[in-house]
């Protein structure tokens, strides 16, 4: 996080949401009343989805919850350190993962941006005024008692995600049977061998994993991730040009290894036992599925959509554009 990036909100008018609060330097004073609020916002960002708050943003007058331009902060008068005391000790209990980031706008005199990175968290935490807040319509609102037990809740349930990533593989194409005159006449003018130009073919393979973000174990997962039809380089029913790929944390042992020869000359294949479920510890992550896509698929803004359904937890369900997605050379 630098000030290029931080610049970036304010120039591309990234309007405040579920994830993004901004704040002016007023709000970072030594009063109760400030550092409560303070202990309010960002308990409220760790009990719903986690996001970041900027202070040191002067929001718009006229247009709400837009940026409007840099207000810094005087580093000497608030550090970064008293505001990382008062959001560990006025928040109960504590939040694990906390990034304060210190933005430097003028090093000659002291002025900076805080960014803090809040993580979504699996307990409910209370505010200062001994209150339990949530996000909601750019606000951090009081949370009712069924929302409470929600929050609680997250630790008695697996939380799966599905993580998405394009492995870039190029190889060399087999040109054996490619026919060529045994010679050719050279730039000296003498014959010479032949030898065909280098040829090379890449492949895309979409590889769907499911990351445990929860603090249980995950028994069984089913998954269903929505793609369209014209990048599949494979056979996938589809609907209205949109395949909808069904997944699942299953895996088959081999049961006998031994290779045995065919009568064509090659060899038989392993023998697999029955399909069974691959249990997913908290923080660990299994391939469900790898799928070829045509190249065409660079710089798609199509959207792939994604349901997750795993033991006893509430479905979850996300999406990501296909050029957001990171592409890995094997």
């Amino acid at each position: 996080m630098d000030l290029n990036k931080v610049n970036s909100f304010i120039e591309n008018k990234i309007e405040e949401n579920l994830n993004l609060d901004y704040k002016a330097s007023g709000s970072l004073q030594r009063n109760d009343a400030k550092t409560n609020e303070i202990s309010k916002d960002v308990s409220a960002f760790a009990n719903s989805d986690g996001g970041i708050i900027i202070y040191g943003i002067k929001e718009d007058q006229i247009n709400r919850h837009l940026p409007e331009s840099i207000d810094p902060i005087n580093r000497n008068e608030i550090s970064k350190e008293w505001l990382e005391q008062i959001i560990q000790s006025k928040i109960r209990p504590r939040i694990n993962g906390i990034v304060i980031h210190s933005v430097s706008v003028d090093e000659q005199t002291n002025k900076v941006v805080y960014v803090i990175e809040i993580p979504k968290s699996n307990t409910a935490h209370q505010a200062n005024d001994k209150k339990y807040y949530k996000r909601f319509n750019f606000n951090s609102e009081p949370m009712y008692d069924y929302e409470i037990r929600d929050i609680l809740n997250r630790t008695k349930s697996p939380i799966i995600d599905l993580e998405l990533e394009i492995q870039k593989y190029t190889y060399e194409v087999n040109q054996q049977n490619f026919v060529l005159p045994a010679f050719t006449i050279g730039s000296n003018g003498m014959y010479q061998k032949a030898e065909p130009a280098k040829k090379y073919k890449t492949n895309y393979t979409l590889r769907i994993f499911a990351k445990n973000n929860g603090r249980v174990l995950a028994n069984y997962v089913n998954a269903y991730i929505e793609v369209p039809k014209k990048y599949l380089d494979e056979d996938e029913e589809e609907e209205n040009g949109i395949s909808n790929i069904f997944m699942e944390n299953t895996i088959r042992d081999v049961v006998d290894s031994t290779y045995i020869p065919t009568m064509n000359g090659g060899y038989s294949s392993p023998k697999y036992g029955p399909s069974r479920y691959d249990p997913i510890l908290p923080t660990r992550s299994f391939l469900l599925k790898s799928i070829k896509l045509y190249e065409s698929f660079i710089g798609s803004t199509d959207i792939l959509e994604w349901n997750v359904y795993s033991d006893n937890a509430e479905p979850r369900n996300g999406n990501i554009c296909l050029s957001e997605i990171k592409i890995f050379e094997k």
